[in-house]
């Protein structure tokens, strides 16, 4: 791939690139840490606040509310907190892409670039803000309706209910990541007999992230949804309109 890029943009430095894409990983990762830290602060009261809005009958005191298994409470505990911090910081990825990249591209590129990055990193954490706060209420208020048996007394699972909304929100964060991936594998040029270089292997990694991570709630399930995920994420990213090396 050097040999072709030296012979598209002669003035092209490969080296310098990867001197800025490296700075630009070392900002996101250390902002990364920081938002943990800030996150992780507030992620209890937001937890509780959350509960708290749902429409179900956890009792005055919510006795009908418990943790049956405080590990892993604490492991979905931090599992927000650093979903949170990604979400934050997906406007500071997109922003840092788009100086990245733009240089190098014509306008209809930079255009469809613009667009993805607003659908992947401004779009969807509104949409993940709306699932969270209208979607899974709306979810469990139909649950409710549908009535239970009489006499038999409902106790709720608070890490079953949180790791609902966890699992819908880590799988678009893991689509928009995959999307923006393999679309800058395209504006780079990283194709190869009409293929994206790396492209199976993003989808690979993308579709096992999602099967691996997703929770006990969602089997059966884990499959489809990553498979469903990647091929998305894929169809979005080969809508680049870019000139293709053979």
């Amino acid at each position: 791939m050097t040999r072709e890029f030296a012979n598209i943009f002669p003035n092209w430095d490969i080296q310098e690139h990867l001197r800025e894409l490296n700075i630009i990983s070392r900002k996101i990762s250390f902002a990364l840490i920081i938002m943990c830290v800030f996150w992780s602060f507030s992620i209890d009261n937001m937890i509780t606040h959350w509960l708290g809005i749902l429409p179900l009958e956890t009792g005055p005191n919510n006795e009908n509310m418990s943790i049956y298994g405080p590990f892993e409470w604490l492991q979905l505990r931090w599992a927000a907190v650093i979903l949170l911090a990604l979400l934050s910081l997906l406007p500071l990825i997109s922003i840092q892409s788009y100086s990245f990249a733009s240089p190098g591209l014509y306008p209809t590129e930079r255009n469809w670039l613009v667009s993805v990055l607003i659908l992947t990193t401004t779009i969807i954490p509104i949409v993940i803000f709306l699932i969270w706060h209208e979607g899974i209420p709306i979810l469990f208020e139909l649950s409710e309706a549908s009535g239970r048996p009489d006499g038999v007394l409902v106790r709720y699972d608070a890490y079953s209910i949180f790791s609902i909304g966890m699992a819908i929100s880590w799988v678009l964060v893991v689509w928009s990541m995959t999307t923006i991936s393999l679309s800058l594998t395209r504006i780079f040029g990283m194709i190869n007999n009409g293929q994206t270089r790396f492209r199976k292997r993003l989808l690979a990694i993308s579709s096992g992230v999602i099967i691996l991570t997703l929770p006990i709630e969602f089997d059966g399930l884990k499959i489809i949804i990553g498979i469903i995920s990647a091929i998305l994420a894929d169809f979005v990213s080969g809508t680049m309109p870019v000139r293709i090396i053979s």
